[in-house]
């Protein structure tokens, strides 16, 4: 595979490779693209084939030894966010969609600008546009009690 042959074979493999590397997590597929398009480069200058892919292993292997851990260590252990959910106890909202009675009975609470799922504490229904406090968090819905 020499001159346009071999140049398309390499970059649609590369460009393949890019595709996969994009639905992995394995941070591999981006190497062995690489070294696809060096290999390309050398059968656009009429390289052997055998060339090309001592070309295209010692350009894969080279890139994935010296930059992976360094990549690797950088994203892999990057320090989690916390979210401020938690900060969300002890806040006040307004129900939006009414909370209906009942184990299920699921509403809507506007708490600052985010609308969240909720729950009455006691189970008991809650009516729209009654201020209520948030009293812990289930899951995605927050367990909210009316406000005296």
């Amino acid at each position: 595979m020499t001159g346009a042959t071999g140049v398309v074979f390499w970059v649609v493999l590369a460009l393949v490779l890019v595709a996969v590397e994009t639905f992995t997590v394995a941070f591999i597929g981006i190497y062995l693209a690489a070294g696809a398009l060096c290999a390309a480069v050398v059968a656009a200058f009429d390289g052997a084939l055998w060339l090309q892919l001592v070309v295209f292993a010692v350009i894969s292997a080279g890139t994935l030894y010296l930059t992976r851990p360094a990549l690797r260590s950088r994203f892999v252990n990057a320090p989690l966010v916390p979210s401020n959910v938690p900060a969300l106890v002890g806040r006040r909202g307004v129900v939006v969609v009414a909370i209906p009675a009942g184990t299920g009975g699921r509403g809507q609470v506007r708490i600052g600008t985010e609308d969240w799922s909720a729950r009455s504490r006691d189970e008991s229904p809650v009516e729209a546009g009654v201020t209520v406090e948030v009293v812990s968090i289930e899951g995605v819905a927050v367990i909210v009690r009316p406000v005296e």
